[in-house]
């Protein structure tokens, strides 16, 4: 059995989808022959960022859109479906990168980081609503992490934020199940992604050791042996917007190659 992803000429949208684990989402996509929009905060990774996924062959398009904002999901979905000429996949990335302990955190600060990403996968989604009917169904998938489900000591605000996500998941996808709609939650761990060198290096100085040794001690905490890529997050994610998911709603799947150490059933 050849497992064919069937998402040639699909019309896809990749918030965050500029770098990191986004970047490497629309690449896939791309690969896949499916025509790719990515919003993004810095323009000029954005541009480089089109070329790359113009270069697989398809079509690209960069939207600047304020994801914070109600009228900014709702003009980055419409930009993408008058831009293709349809909707079929929705992959909500976008986030803040903010850490901290309860007496460290602000109430700004906490309300940026723990509904900034829900919301924005909420507002995303009731754009995209219309435009998955009239395709007959589609696809959502939502970019969570790992802090879900296992606490780390600055990890409080993205905890807080990604369960909050999975639980709007579990909820809107038992909504729009019966439409041949889809919703899940892909949970990245820490991923080697353009902010890895500076946390490196900060774990370096923490620890006082050579920049291997500090690697050698991140890959510690992963049983594979290596710490995750962006790369390794895009299959999932093509699978789970693939029509061999069909039967795969309201899930939090993680991708960590087994760092998270505990056991669910």
């Amino acid at each position: 059995m050849v497992l064919e992803l069937s998402l040639k000429e699909k019309s896809v949208l990749v918030t965050g989808g500029n770098r990191g684990i986004g970047l490497a989402i629309a690449l896939a996509f791309a690969d896949e022959g499916a025509n790719v929009a990515i919003c993004g905060r810095d323009q000029a990774a954005l541009a480089t960022a089109k070329s790359a996924i113009e270069e697989r062959g398809v079509k690209a398009h960069t939207i600047a859109a304020d994801l914070f904002t109600a009228a900014g999901c709702e003009a980055a979905i419409k930009e993408t479906a008058d831009t293709f000429g349809s909707f079929h996949v929705l992959v909500s990335n976008a986030s803040t990168n903010i850490g901290g302990t309860l007496e460290t955190l602000t109430d700004d600060q906490a309300i940026e980081r723990v509904m900034g990403k829900t919301l924005a996968a909420m507002r995303l989604s009731r754009a995209a609503l219309p435009h998955l009917r009239a395709a007959g169904g589609g696809r959502i998938i939502c970019i969570g992490g790992t802090a879900a489900r296992t606490p780390g000591k600055t990890s409080l605000p993205s905890g807080l934020g990604n369960s909050s996500l999975v639980n709007f998941v579990k909820h809107f996808s038992n909504d729009v199940g019966p439409e041949n709609i889809t919703v899940n939650v892909v949970h990245p761990p820490f991923t080697k992604t353009d902010r890895y060198p500076a946390r490196l290096e900060a774990r370096a100085a923490q620890l006082g050791v050579s920049l291997a040794e500090a690697e050698a001690s991140f890959a510690a905490d992963f049983p594979i042996g290596r710490i995750v890529e962006p790369a390794d997050i895009a299959p999932m994610v093509l699978f789970l917007a693939s029509p061999h998911a069909a039967a795969i709603t309201g899930q939090a799947i993680a991708v960590d190659g087994g760092s998270t150490q505990m056991v669910t059933y």
